[in-house]
């Protein structure tokens, strides 16, 4: 029986104990700084525990689920870590790049399993896909576009620099970690544009100033030679998602919503894979439910996380911080 501790009770936070409740094996205990957390655990048969320090360094939990803002990861994730628990993130694992080494380091110190939610793996559509380029169904890769949208405007933490906020945390980082589980290491990387379309958020009955990216568009040469454009952003009023890739021998094109149909295009057959259009279909999947089965099983089998490790987030920000060196020798 593993014993789980949810800080946070945010709309990510109920998303995880939604997810929770259909998991077997699992004592979950909720805590949050406001009392209507409380509400919130009661309302999913949790358990309240009002003092989020105590839960995170006490002997009343196994493992904490960190979701909560991203500034406040890493002292959340180090101080949890201390006290000999495992940790499961909410994406971004941290602020920055030195926080997430440091985070890197202090895992391999205690032997911890931690693990972070880019849920993206976990869809089925993109693991196909995945597999038709590993197998060659559709040639050799040069060229792909991946893009998320989304409107934002959730919270207004999201849409500041100082906190955190901002396209590349909340949306270009699910892209780059697909686009480097799919090719690998990037070896150039070009900031094409980023900028803050809407400087003003209505949030929550109050109109804010935003002053963080909520798009952004970079072009990526993969060591393996593929060309990718990845666009992501906060100024999307109906939440979209896709990724398509173009081989020597045909296309791949898939989403995560699942009114629309996953698409393999082949000049000439390949397998199973007929000439022309194939498609198919993926029924709409828990992701939550997906990737935090995988952390509770891995926690059980004192197992690394086969997905989203820690490794996978330091290569994302990585990704990240050249972005940001490039952008200020621009400047």
């Amino acid at each position: 029986m593993v014993r789980i501790g949810v800080v946070g009770c945010g709309k990510i936070a109920e998303k995880h104990l939604n997810a929770y409740k259909k998991l077997e094996n699992i004592v979950v205990t909720v805590t949050d700084v406001t009392d209507e957390g409380e509400t919130i655990a009661q309302h999913y048969g949790f358990n309240w525990h009002h003092n989020p320090d105590d839960l995170i360094t006490g002997n009343i939990v196994d493992a904490i689920d960190v979701c909560v803002p991203t500034l406040s990861h890493a002292e959340i994730i180090l101080k949890a870590m201390d006290k000999g628990k495992h940790v499961f993130c909410e994406k971004p694992l941290a602020l920055n790049l030195e926080e997430a080494i440091q985070i890197q380091e202090k895992a391999t110190q205690v032997d911890k399993v931690v693990m972070v939610g880019y849920l993206y793996r976990f869809h089925p559509a993109f693991q196909f896909g995945r597999d038709i380029i590993r197998e060659e169904v559709i040639g050799k890769p040069y060229y792909a576009i991946f893009r998320l949208g989304g409107r934002g405007s959730h919270k207004a933490w999201k849409h500041k620099r100082e906190t955190g906020g901002g396209a590349k945390n909340e949306m270009l980082v699910h892209m780059l970690d697909l686009i480097l589980w799919y090719f690998g290491e990037a070896e150039n990387i070009e900031n094409l544009y980023t900028d803050t379309i809407l400087k003003e958020r209505a949030i929550e009955g109050k109109l804010i100033e935003a002053d963080a990216e909520d798009l952004i568009l970079l072009h990526m040469e993969m060591e393996n030679g593929v060309n990718v454009l990845c666009e992501s952003d906060l100024i999307t009023p109906s939440y979209m998602s896709y990724i398509e890739v173009h081989g020597t021998n045909g296309s791949f094109w898939a989403s995560i919503l699942d009114y629309f149909p996953t698409i393999v295009y082949c000049k000439e057959p390949r397998g199973v894979y007929d000439r022309g259009h194939n498609f198919f279909r993926f029924s709409k999947v828990d992701l939550f439910e997906k990737e935090l089965y995988h952390f509770i099983k891995c926690v059980e089998d004192g197992e690394k996380p086969r997905l989203n490790s820690v490794e996978d987030s330091i290569k994302i920000k990585e990704v990240i911080n050249s972005i940001m060196v490039a952008n200020r020798r621009s400047q």
